[in-house]
């Protein structure tokens, strides 16, 4: 059967064969706007909205402590230390919150290892790079803060079918760890085969990459 369509594949002109594989093309963008990347989305949004309202108590709270330890050192009283206690507490209390649950964010040194084995799981697909992005700190605050949360992100470059892509990405969002998606770049190069740039990052209290 497969021999017989491209068979008469290859009997058609260059503009039906044209006609053919955009109709395909916009097919694909349509399963995977449709199954993956809207609802990613949604939950990348839903995700992301209760970690802007963390992050913005987060800022708060920091410019608060920063102050108070300031207090302290010129004028060091009790309520002002207590306070500074308490803050400091609640602070870490808000740190933990943002790793919790769904949030439990895979390990900077864990996070190339965990993504290149997902691939190596399929050798339909290549691997072309992986790069480390700059870290960089959750809150973009010139001022400075306490015990900060630091965004460790990955840039990976592979390439393959469609279908071995879709599949490839459901399977990072199996992972029993999570992360944040920060952009998916598709391309057909050579149809069937696209090649796919991806960059995610997860989160951590440690600025080091640890081992990567």
């Amino acid at each position: 059967m497969l021999n017989n369509l491209q068979e008469k594949f290859e009997a058609l002109t260059k503009r039906e064969k044209a006609i053919i594989i955009v109709a395909v093309l916009v097919g694909l963008w349509s399963g995977w706007d449709t199954l993956f990347y809207q609802p990613n989305q949604k939950k990348q949004q839903m995700l992301q909205q209760e970690f802007n309202n963390l992050t913005q108590q987060i800022a708060e709270q920091q410019i608060t402590a920063i102050k108070l330890e300031h207090s302290v050192r010129t004028d060091p009283n009790l309520n002002n230390k207590n306070r500074l206690t308490a803050l400091k507490a609640e602070y870490k209390h808000l740190q933990e919150l943002m790793m919790q649950g769904d949030k439990n964010f895979v390990p900077p040194h864990l996070m190339a290892v965990a993504l290149s084995d997902i691939l190596g799981q399929n050798n339909r697909l290549t691997l072309i790079r992986l790069n480390t992005l700059p870290v960089t700190t959750l809150l973009k605050a010139k001022q400075p803060q306490l015990n900060p949360i630091y965004k460790h992100g990955l840039a990976l470059t592979f390439s393959g079918s469609y279908l071995d892509t879709f599949n490839y990405l459901k399977a990072m969002e199996s992972m029993p760890w999570h992360f944040m998606w920060e952009s998916i770049d598709y391309q057909v190069k050579d149809y069937p085969t696209a090649e796919t740039t991806i960059k995610v990052y997860t989160l951590s209290f440690k600025e080091s990459w640890l081992g990567i």
